[in-house]
């Protein structure tokens, strides 16, 4: 089986490409968007889970 060589300078930017692909995607703040979502949107779903855990603390 033939694998090509790469260059170190390829690996250098391979490398700087998956680092900025990461902090691009992956650093994204996801619970100030689903709080902001939660507040204008007022999802039923999000009701029930609060009844919910409202009714089991206070059972105890």
């Amino acid at each position: 089986m033939y694998l090509p060589t790469i260059s170190d300078r390829q690996i250098w930017i391979i490398a700087a490409g998956l680092i900025a692909v990461d902090l691009l995607l992956f650093m994204i703040p996801v619970v100030p968007f689903l709080a902001a979502y939660v507040l204008v949107a007022r999802p039923a779903w999000f009701k029930e889970f609060i009844d919910d855990v409202y009714d089991r603390t206070g059972s105890h």
